[in-house]
């Protein structure tokens, strides 16, 4: 897909059961465009092959669908609704939640106690994964309300493991021919010969020829997935009704059969990335001992998009912070990242903290820096910093919410440098 952060136009011209758009700057054949139609009905439309920025295409109108009615806090989701109006993707009202706390769970006391219940991590915000937890522990009785009105959550395909002990977690070691042979080209793909001033960390001023994958590990961690599954709903959501959504291609995504073995959601802009490191770190975190943790994200990397956890496309990018063990093996995680709206930065030097304005003119949106605050509180799920563009290194992804990222694999590889 061509990156675009132009917004669809229509030139005017309605023919029945059909309208006009004018392909924006950066679209290319196969792009997902969305508009307004005359009479205010949003539409999705694909750009034909061939077809460019200023070219005019046709698209066909469906047919005007009937209103669903909906019973107020019938379902969890309902509720989360009512308490995020504005659709931000977290709640931080406390005199609302502590109204809809009372109904749902006869929860009483303070606001503030019973913001405390929710907010167990204290940073002033909850999103849906961390209120269904909540729900969940104080024996809310209302079904989820997702599509499809199920309460199951559906799993990896690999997934192997049960589905119903919150304490499930479990590594295996790839020893499939055709896995290991997907993974080995996931870094064979994404191998770029390119450096900069963080290799020297590795303690080898140069840039490897290669890499050699030795062996690999999957994970399996049922309460990480639950989160990872809500989270990625929600933005699933959110992603069809923002109007300058765009699905964004990556360099891992050319290791097509593992994205098939993964299933990997690419209409939610849905990846695998390289986050490196040691050994013992990604020991901590597939046992379900460590995490991520997002406050403390940036001190090793730096904060150019603000203090995130940032993630590669390119092995040779994320193996700049990958550490040697004892046995002279790097690591570097794999992670399924759900990026939802991408807000895409090519500066080279970015304001990671200047905010989105809550009525942001035209020139504003195409134009200013709106990085960390836009995905904390604005539209935004995660930044796309193109230092390949501005700088002719790499590209940089970063997520704000340890929620959107589940930790597939551990990979464990030898630098060559002959």
């Amino acid at each position: 897909m061509g990156a675009c952060d132009s917004k669809p136009e229509l030139d005017g011209e309605l023919t029945v059961g059909k309208v006009q758009v004018m392909v924006p700057e950066g679209a290319i054949g196969g792009s997902q465009l969305k508009f307004q139609t005359p009479d205010g009905r949003w539409i999705q439309a694909e750009v034909p092959e061939g077809y460019s920025a200023g070219d005019l295409i046709y698209v066909d109108l469906p047919e005007l669908e009937q209103p669903k009615e909906a019973s107020k806090w019938a379902t969890l989701h309902e509720a989360f609704v009512y308490l995020d109006p504005k659709g931000t993707g977290y709640i931080t009202d406390h005199d609302k939640f502590a109204e809809v706390a009372l109904a749902l769970a006869n929860l009483k006391g303070s606001k503030e106690e019973v913001w405390k219940s929710l907010d167990q991590d204290g940073n002033g915000q909850v999103n849906w994964p961390e209120f269904v937890e909540w729900a969940e522990v104080n024996h809310v009785d209302l079904k989820l309300g997702l599509s499809g009105g199920e309460d199951a959550v559906s799993f990896p395909p690999l997934w192997t493991g049960p589905t119903d002990r919150p304490d499930y977690v479990k590594q295996f070691d790839i020893t499939d021919t055709d896995h290991f042979m997907e993974l080995d080209q996931l870094l064979q793909k994404s191998y770029k010969k390119v450096w900069t001033r963080d290799r020297k960390k590795t303690g080898v001023d140069k840039v490897p020829l290669g890499f050699e994958l030795v062996k690999a590990k999957r994970c399996e961690n049922l309460k990480d997935w639950k989160r990872f599954y809500f989270r990625r709903h929600q933005i699933a959501g959110a992603c069809s009704k923002e109007t300058k959504f765009l699905q964004r291609p990556v360099l891992t995504s050319q290791a097509a059969a593992l994205y098939t073995r993964q299933g990997m959601r690419k209409h939610l802009n849905e990846w695998l990335l390289f986050h490196g490191t040691s050994p013992e770190a990604a020991q901590s975190i597939l046992s379900g001992s460590g995490d991520f943790v997002i406050s403390l994200a940036g001190s090793a990397t730096g904060t150019l998009y603000g203090r995130g956890t940032y993630f590669a496309e390119s092995i040779t990018k994320a193996d700049e912070y990958a550490k040697e063990g004892k046995d002279g093996l790097c690591c570097a995680l794999v992670c399924r990242v759900a990026a939802g709206h991408v807000l895409y930065n090519d500066e080279v030097t970015p304001d990671a903290e200047k905010p989105w304005p809550q009525t942001p003119s035209v020139e504003l949106e195409v134009n200013m820096l709106q990085l960390q605050e836009s995905c904390i509180s604005g539209k935004f799920h995660s930044i796309l910093g193109d230092r390949e563009k501005c700088r002719g290194t790499f590209k940089e992804f970063v997520i704000f919410d340890a929620d959107q990222v589940y930790v597939e694999y551990a990979l464990f590889y030898k630098r060559r440098y002959s």
